[in-house]
């Protein structure tokens, strides 16, 4: 393995990787299956650069394992058996004060490139996401407005210092011009990545700063995303084959989910925002990445609560995953921690551009509020079909956080868990990669 590599771009392009295979489509008529699962052996973070000693004091600090990377919430196949992938902000792990412990805080979120063969999953490289100083940016939240507080173990008093180069990264597309885009959830922003690892630029909401970050920041995206709900910022991110268009969107419906306090006098209301399925689309020209621009904002609603078994809540459901399948029409992963998760295709080319629309930029919030009739305003939401319903088809697979979404062909994709470090819902499990053929073809 290449330990820290600072070519990986150059190794997929010496590999020949990067040239996208789609075969035809086949007549439908069949049942979805199960080609392939691949598993990542026990893989220590030593590969990933970090020491024995930093691990061994990570371990003291809650740390159970140092061996199951989490390398899937972001994926790409590139061509054959290889794929880039990203994790995401490093081990943590949630206290019981609503915060968050990070037992390795320098953790960086990092590249990797790998084989999936002969059942397992084999890391080929890796490379972390730096600054200009040459130091990782890590995965600490940029600040009390971004995520939760961060301390170094579970029952530590002292919060560890937030870092405006931190990111919560959650998914990676090679950029044809060399280098990569990847997305975000604390700015949220979209980030366009050197092929050496060095952050290029950081994009992020209009009206929000990071004066402390150690590389360039642009705050060019519409001003509303400041307005979602902590850890669920921009989740997806679909790319088209050309390289000249991406796609990202919120993991959940922005605004508060605050439950009301009907007790009160005078009773607080229920938030309108608690139960909305309204998820908001980012159409981004990056011909030239240095220079993004906006070109379109959409909406669609998310498969109600009552597509998933008994138990789930609207507010607990989400996106987390997306692909590319031609001009403005996208396959997205939607489900939630006990709902196992169902690919959609998400069609946006009858949707309405809200990106100038006052009722787009309000605040509080229009589009979100469960009162607000879309269609009275003029908008029409993305149309949804469901393609896959994992729940039903392949119960054997038990992850529900599964991140990592790209198509290999028509008929083809591929999917890959989010494990959490190991430290998660499931202790001690491990990154997989799950090939699936459709039912029906991709149109």
């Amino acid at each position: 393995m290449k330990k820290l590599t600072r070519a990986l771009c150059a190794s997929a392009l010496a590999l020949g990787i990067l040239t996208s295979i789609t075969p035809p489509a086949v007549a439908g008529g069949r049942s979805a299956k199960m080609l392939h699962e691949y598993t990542l052996p026990a893989f220590s973070l030593v590969n990933f650069g970090y020491t024995q000693e930093e691990l061994d004091i990570a371990a003291g600090n809650g740390l159970f394992t140092t061996v199951d990377p989490a390398i899937g919430s972001g994926l790409q196949r590139l061509a054959g058996n290889h794929y880039l992938s990203i994790t995401d902000r490093g081990p943590n792990a949630d206290r019981a004060d609503g915060n968050k412990a990070f037992p390795l805080p320098q953790y960086t979120p990092t590249i990797t490139l790998f084989q999936a063969t002969n059942d397992q999953i084999i890391i080929e490289a890796v490379l972390p996401i730096v600054n200009d100083l040459g130091d990782g940016v890590t995965g600490i939240p940029n600040g009390p407005a971004d995520d939760s507080t961060p301390f170094l173990t579970l029952t530590s008093t002292i919060p560890l210092p937030f870092n405006q180069d931190g990111m919560d990264v959650e998914d990676v597309h090679t950029l044809p011009g060399g280098g990569f885009i990847i997305v975000e959830e604390y700015g949220p922003s979209v980030v366009i990545v050197s092929p050496t690892g060095h952050v290029l630029k950081r994009y992020i909401p209009t009206g929000k700063s990071l004066p402390l970050a150690h590389y360039s920041v642009s705050a060019t995206l519409p001003a509303i995303f400041k307005q979602r709900r902590a850890n669920r910022g921009f989740e997806g991110l679909a790319v088209s084959d050309d390289g000249r268009t991406a796609y990202t969107m919120v993991q959940s419906p922005m605004g508060s989910t605050s439950a009301g306090n009907p007790t009160a006098v005078p009773p607080v209301p229920a938030s309108p925002y608690r139960d909305s399925r309204l998820i908001r689309i980012l159409r981004m020209d990056i011909t030239d990445p240095l220079n993004l621009r906006v070109t379109g904002e959409f909406v669609v609603n998310m498969l109600s609560v009552t597509n998933y078994p008994a138990g789930n809540a609207q507010r607990d459901l989400k996106i987390s995953g997306a692909a590319w399948v031609s001009n403005d029409r996208l396959l997205v992963t939607m489900g939630g921690d006990l709902a196992p998760a169902k690919l959609v295709l998400v069609d946006l080319t009858a949707a309405t551009d809200v990106k100038d629309l006052p009722s787009a930029a309000a605040v509080p919030l229009v589009l979100e509020n469960v009162n607000t009739d879309l269609l009275a305003l003029g908008i029409t939401s993305a149309a949804t079909r469901v393609i896959l319903d994992l729940g039903v088809d392949f119960p054997e697979i038990k992850d529900r956080k599964l991140e990592g979404l790209t198509i290999l062909n028509a008929n083809e994709i591929s999917i890959s868990n989010d494990n959490d470090f190991g430290i998660g819902g499931v202790s001690y499990a491990p990154s997989k990669v799950y090939n699936i053929r459709l039912a029906e073809p991709l149109r």
